[in-house]
């Protein structure tokens, strides 16, 4: 089979030849998994805010991975602001500064909240981003062409920005759980102003490349922890539902105009078992990463709780067994996951999240053997 047929069998719960793979990578071990295949090196590689890179296909093909993943393009009518603060700032307005690891890695971390403290009239006054901006889907259609002409793999794009994170984001964690309940008049003016700028992406990003994907990515909506939601189902329904069901139906509209054959993803990390009943039936169908370590994400519960209904993406972890364990250690991670959530189709290996810089390259591709040994079609069940 070729990926693209790989991934639409088991996007709609069928088997096929075998499991398919995705893999998001971080720029430091992008550039040491390319020396480790034997890859020419990328120096000028362009790098994301979250210091991820979109991998080349040379690496995507040494690697086996079945998906091409990509989204919206910067706003062409925006441009940092000179204040002189040495932050990283988007069109959010959130600065962010860069923190070195102690592995020679770097993230971005968000110091800087635009709306922290801020009054309804304030919300009401920000200069939202313009989510109609030309230059998001500049160039993109014609990328995507190429792509689906010159591989075969499948396309996974993410259209929009994310709701819960975003509006946080803008006011800062500690005090948005506070005011979601002491203030949820202005909590819920930031997510309602959120909403508008993600549901014009969404239809920029859709009416722009719909026809040429085949899974829509919602941005991350991280509500859990490892523990335990991050808030009650109550609170979800009362304050956070009815925004994110007005940006799902709109996805759900597009994929129906363009691409009835895709599917819609959500990425939330941690313990967010007591939502997945409802994001169900909100439309979802791919649900990521399934967080490993956090509590009730076990992978053999969720596929006889919702695997007739629910395709799974991720799983394998990036706390421990990635970046600690040995390749073994890696594969047997990797056959846990195959042998729990692939039978009858359903499931697609992935790291937990985007691949960090204490991760080796050998353990990566230990992903790739392992899928070659253990999932082809039928499963073999095993200890």
């Amino acid at each position: 089979m070729t990926s693209r047929e790989r991934v639409r069998r088991i996007l709609n719960h069928q088997e096929a030849d075998r499991v398919p793979w995705h893999l998001s990578l971080t720029v430091d071990i992008y550039h040491r998994l390319r020396e480790h295949l034997g890859l020419p090196p990328e120096p000028e590689k362009t790098i994301g805010i979250w210091t991820t890179v979109s991998p080349s296909l040379d690496l995507l093909d040494a690697m086996g991975v079945d998906l091409y993943y990509t989204g919206l393009q910067p706003p062409a009518n925006w441009s940092a602001p000179a204040t002189g603060d040495g932050l990283l700032y988007d069109e959010w307005g959130i600065g962010r500064t860069r923190v070195n690891r102690v592995d020679g890695g770097y993230y971005y971390e968000m110091v800087k909240h635009p709306l922290a403290g801020a009054t309804l009239e304030e919300v009401e006054a920000w200069p939202w981003p313009d989510p109609y901006d030309p230059g998001r889907t500049d160039g993109l259609r014609e990328k995507l062409l190429r792509i689906r002409e010159e591989t075969d793999k499948a396309i996974m794009f993410k259209s929009s920005t994310a709701i819960w994170e975003q509006s946080w984001w803008t006011y800062g964690m500690q005090d948005w759980m506070v005011d979601i309940v002491l203030q949820p008049d202005v909590v819920g003016a930031i997510m309602d102003k959120v909403t508008e700028v993600a549901v014009g992406m969404m239809e920029v990003g859709m009416e722009a490349v719909g026809d040429l994907v085949d899974i829509v990515r919602l941005s991350g909506e991280d509500l859990g922890t490892q523990l335990a939601p991050m808030i009650s189902p109550k609170m979800f329904d009362a304050m956070v539902k009815p925004r994110f069901k007005r940006l799902w139906d709109t996805a759900r509209e597009k994929i129906e105009q363009k691409q009835p054959e895709a599917k819609l993803m959500v990425h939330s990390c941690g313990n967010i078992r007591p939502f997945i009943p409802a994001w169900i039936d909100m439309g979802l169908d791919v649900l990521d990463p399934i967080q490993p370590q956090a509590q009730g994400m076990e992978p053999e519960r969720l596929k006889k709780d919702f695997g007739d209904r629910l395709v799974f993406h991720g799983g394998i972890d990036l706390q421990q067994v990635l970046p600690n364990g040995t390749p073994e250690e890696v594969k047997a991670e990797v056959r846990r996951y195959i042998q729990a959530l692939s039978p009858g189709g359903g499931y697609i290996v992935a790291p937990a999240h985007n691949v960090q810089s204490d991760v080796p390259p050998e353990n990566l591709v230990a992903i790739r053997d392992a899928i070659e040994e253990y999932g082809r079609y039928p499963i073999a069940a095993g200890p």
